[in-house]
C-alpha cells in the first residue's frame, strides 16, 4: 500500500513528467466511475481537457495537482488507495493493464493512472482550493516537509491509551505514516509496538521521532525511480527490514525470530527480543 515515500516518488515523477505540459486528451475506463466520484467520466474529461499542469505537491498520502484550465484554475486530488500508481508511456503505446485514466500530453507522452483494485480516488477541486478539502485540513504535520517535533509527538502520545503502533497510523498525528513505516520506525527505535502510547518516556519519544524520519528517508533512497513497485506485487522484492518478514531471524539481535501480530486489523512485524 502506498505510504508517504511511495507517494513522494509519485509526486516527483509527475512533477518531472507533466509540469508545464498541456493535457490534450483524456480517456477513462468505464470502471473508473468509482474512482472519479462524485463526478462522472464525461465531466472529469471536460474539466481536464486543455488544462496546463501548473504544479504538483504532496501532503501525507495525497497528491495535489494544480491545473490552469480554460475555464479557470482547477485542482486534482489523487489518492492512490491500496494499489494505485501513475506511469508514463508514449501516446501511441498500448495502455498498460489496469489503466483507469489516460492523460495525453503535448509532446507525445501519456500519463496513465493504474489501479487494479479501484480503491484510489481522483477528485476535482474547483479553483484548486485544496485548503477547503476537509480531509487535507485534518492532516497532522508531514514528516518530510515539516519534520517530526518530539515535543508535539510527546503531547499527542500522552493523550491516547492506544498501542503506539496504532497511534502512529492516525493521520492527525503524522500525515503519511502507514502500516509499513510504523513497523519499520518502531523497530529502529527499539520500541514494542504493543506499548501504550501514553507510557512512553521523553527519551523514547525522541528516539521514535528520529526513527520515523529515518525510516521514511531510507525508503525514499531505495524506491526513488521512474515507477513504483509495491512489495505486495507478484515477484516484487521486499526492501524492508522487518515488514513482511515473519519467521526470519532478526537482523539486529540475530537470535530472536521476527513476529507478526494484528493490531487494528493491520499486520505488525517486530522482534520480541530487542523490542521488548
Amino acid at each position: 500500500m502506498p505510504e508517504l515515500p511511495e507517494v513522494e516518488v509519485a509526486a516527483r515523477n509527475l512533477r518531472r513528467w507533466a509540469e508545464g505540459r498541456t493535457i490534450e486528451r483524456v480517456e477513462t475506463d468505464p470502471r473508473a466511475r468509482r474512482i472519479l466520484r462524485p463526478v462522472g467520466p464525461a465531466a472529469f474529461a471536460a474539466a481536464l481537457g486543455g488544462a496546463r499542469v501548473a504544479g504538483v505537491e504532496r501532503r501525507g498520502k495525497q497528491l495535489l495537482v494544480t491545473l490552469r484550465a480554460p475555464a479557470g484554475p482547477m485542482g486534482l486530488l489523487s489518492h492512490l488507495g491500496m494499489t494505485g500508481k501513475w506511469v508514463r508511456r508514449e501516446a501511441g503505446d498500448e495502455a498498460p493493464g489496469h489503466s483507469r485514466v489516460r492523460l495525453e500530453l503535448d509532446g507525445g507522452q501519456a500519463l496513465h493512472y493504474l489501479d487494479p483494485r479501484l480503491f484510489g480516488r481522483l477528485r476535482l477541486v474547483p479553483g484548486a482550493r485544496f485548503g477547503d478539502v476537509e480531509e487535507l485540513a485534518a492532516l497532522g504535520p508531514d514528516p518530510l516537509h515539516d519534520g517530526v517535533d518530539p515535543r508535539r509527538l510527546a503531547v499527542a502520545m500522552g493523550r491516547t491509551r492506544r498501542p503506539v503502533k496504532v497511534a502512529l497510523l492516525d493521520q492527525r498525528l503524522l500525515a503519511g505514516v502507514g502500516n509499513i513505516q510504523a513497523s519499520e520506525a518502531l523497530f529502529l527505535a527499539r520500541l514494542d509496538p504493543r506499548r501504550r502510547a501514553d507510557q512512553l518516556d521523553p527519551v523514547e519519544v525522541r528516539r521514535l521521532a528520529r526513527s520515523v524520519l529515518a525510516s521514511i528517508r531510507r525508503t525514499l533512497e531505495r524506491e526513488d525511480g521512474p515507477e513504483i513497485t509495491y512489495v505486495e506485487e507478484p515477484g516484487a522484492e521486499n526492501p524492508f527490514t522487518v515488514y513482511g518478514r515473519e519467521g526470519e531471524r532478526c537482523p539486529r539481535c540475530r537470535t530472536a525470530k521476527l513476529r507478526r501480530i494484528v493490531q487494528a486489523q493491520r499486520s505488525t512485524f517486530y522482534c520480541a527480543g530487542c523490542q521488548g
